[in-house]
């Protein structure tokens, strides 16, 4: 949605507050798990990976909010530098904030903070500025390259880890100090395709992607990233599963057209 109810002549203003609107839909994801686990009704590691499940999907919903001009992804961009703000000055013991640390810790330390979440926010900047969904040229040529690499980074990153810490026994593998398991591997899979998918046909009634032929991609897309996750090292998967991502989207940008008819960038 190019959404800008001040009119033309002030679309920085309404970015602006667009801007303000978007940290506080993710600050009230944050804020509410955390009082949840300090009351005791979910564990830490639970709570953790609902902000990690849909921290990336509320931020990216708040896309909507903004004009559409070519600044409003630089704008967007702010949200997650907040993030990443809070991040290091909570994870540096500078600022004491329980919520944060309650709602996106393991053990309670606030250093762990400077690890995956870190990295997490930082994927989201990185991500807003190459692929936020509004083209410079309008939506005439829209690419859904953000809402696949959310969809894989939270929803299927996320259900991996719950369900395989609850369901996946005492058999485990990985490299680096990682612990996954076969169950959590086949959650990151349906966890990936399902939010991937779900995001783009939620954006597809604005910008008209045909999700029959994105089905296919989707899938391989999904798979790829449970393989890149399974592999990855212990607190790395949020950089190791975008940029394999990315890589095989060019790929079949290059070589397979007909899978990835779409834009390889926004800028």
């Amino acid at each position: 949605m190019i959404f800008n109810p001040l009119g033309p002549d002030h679309f920085i203003l309404w970015d602006i507050i667009a801007t303000f609107l978007s940290f506080f839909m993710v600050l009230i994801v944050v804020q509410i798990n955390g009082a949840i686990q300090k009351s005791g009704r979910l564990s830490a590691d639970v709570t953790r990976k609902v902000v990690h499940i849909f921290a990336a999907p509320v931020y990216l919903f708040s896309w909507m909010l903004f004009s559409g001009s070519a600044l409003s992804r630089f704008f967007a961009m702010i949200v997650p530098l907040l993030f990443v703000i809070l991040f290091v000055v909570i994870g540096t013991g500078k600022v004491v904030n329980e919520a944060f640390v309650g709602s996106m810790s393991r053990s309670g330390d606030p250093k762990e903070l400077l690890g995956g979440t870190l990295y997490y926010a930082l994927m989201l900047m990185i991500v807003t500025i190459l692929w936020f969904y509004v083209p410079m040229d309008s939506l005439s040529n829209p690419t859904p390259i953000a809402f696949i690499i959310f969809g894989c980074v939270a929803g299927g990153d996320g259900l991996a880890d719950v369900i395989g810490r609850k369901y996946g026994g005492e058999r485990k593998f990985g490299v680096g100090g990682a612990e996954r398991t076969v169950i959590g591997s086949v959650a990151m899979f349906i966890g990936s395709f399902l939010f991937s998918f779900i995001l783009v046909t939620i954006f597809s009634l604005e910008v008209g992607f045909n999700i029959t032929l994105i089905i296919l991609p989707l899938l391989l897309l999904s798979f790829i990233a449970t393989m890149t996750e399974a592999f990855s090292p212990k607190g790395l998967d949020n950089w190791t599963v975008p940029i394999v991502l990315v890589l095989v989207i060019v790929l079949l940008g290059i070589f397979t057209p007909s899978l990835w008819p779409y834009p390889l960038i926004t800028l």
